[in-house]
């Protein structure tokens, strides 16, 4: 059984509840696609399934709002939930598909840019390695990327370069320049030339997030695993990333989201030192007025969170991932996984 039966499953035999008190749940969201897009690595949803859950959302009472205002919820101890919508890197999706969409339902979110990438065109990590994998014409993956690591895979088929795709991931859990070391020799080993494009919004673009009255934070320069940088590094890139948008887009920047949730007690005062008032992390769960402004859990809401057995949107499967059904079940797995 997969892990969409198991939580369709799940959510037939415990009903959702909402807990009670001043709470706010933050969602997760990268990008937007267009029916029929079929990219090798899905980071997002389609535009008719984030149309789908903005309407559940509003007839649930709950048409989200930016992070700041669901922050300003918690700060009034205001009785009542809240839902706040993010999105992570500053797709130019972002802007043509989810804006229009948010517009239409009467909703609002937050933006964290990857402001250094968005500067120079250059397209993040995980994008360069799903270009590679899909560009090849080999019939398979043997490659080293560390002495004594060997990953090989076949790729003669559009899923098994998916399988690879996820296969290669960890190895790319490194500081940047031995992350572009690797994507190097990568591409050498895959006969491919060439960087994948920049498919990131640029300023002028970025800027009708702020016309249309949207929230925009930082997800500092270049995307790392913060944690395995230095202080200093750290620091540079996420009070560099809050400079960068406030330069370009002229607004204050107040929010920060952690590159793939990765945090330390360094990255925490540097956000701090930096003069944001908050982060969010990737870890699921509620946010309450007591809690860590700096380490606020954020829950996903991908295609496998609200779709049924069938494929379509399940207001059942949404109601009980809005109310942490899955959590424990996720947490479990991870464990599993590391």
């Amino acid at each position: 059984m997969n892990g969409r039966a198991v939580r369709w499953m799940l959510s037939l035999a415990r009903p959702a509840r909402r807990s009670r008190g001043s709470t706010l749940t933050i969602l997760r969201h990268h990008r937007v696609y267009a029916a029929g897009d079929r990219p090798l690595y899905r980071l997002g949803v389609s535009d008719a399934l984030l149309a789908d859950q903005l309407a559940f959302l509003a007839s649930e009472g709950l048409a989200p709002v930016t992070v700041a205002e669901g922050l300003a919820h918690l700060d009034a101890g205001a009785p009542g939930a809240r839902v706040a919508l993010s999105f992570d890197d500053g797709y130019l999706d972002n802007v043509e598909r989810a804006l229009p969409l948010l517009a239409a339902h009467g909703a609002r979110a937050t933006f964290y840019l990857a402001a250094g990438l968005m500067d120079s065109r250059r397209a993040p990590w995980w994008d360069e390695l799903a270009h590679a994998l899909a560009s090849t014409r080999a019939p398979g993956l043997d490659w080293s990327p560390a002495p004594g690591e060997r990953i090989a895979r076949p790729l003669g088929t559009r899923a098994a370069r998916r399988v690879a795709l996820h296969a290669l991931l960890p190895a790319f859990r490194v500081v940047p320049a031995e992350r572009d070391r690797r994507l190097e020799s990568l591409r050498t080993s895959l006969g491919v030339a060439g960087a994948a494009p920049c498919e990131l919004a640029d300023w002028e673009r970025a800027r009708e997030l702020v016309a249309a009255g949207m929230e925009v934070g930082a997800h500092t320069l270049t995307h790392p695993h913060l944690s395995l940088l230095a202080p200093a590094e750290q620091a540079a890139e996420i009070a560099g990333s809050r400079a960068r948008i406030e330069a370009r887009l002229g607004v204050p920047v107040r929010g920060l989201a952690y590159p793939g949730g990765d945090h330390d007690a360094c990255t925490v005062a540097a956000a701090r030192a930096a003069g944001l008032g908050y982060a969010v992390t990737t870890r699921a769960g509620e946010a309450r007025p007591a809690d860590d402004r700096f380490r606020l859990p954020r829950r996903g809401f991908t295609e496998g969170a609200c779709l049924g057995p069938g494929g379509r949107f399940s207001r059942r499967l949404a109601r009980a991932e809005l109310a942490g059904a899955f959590d424990r079940l996720r947490s479990a797995a991870r464990e599993v996984a590391s």
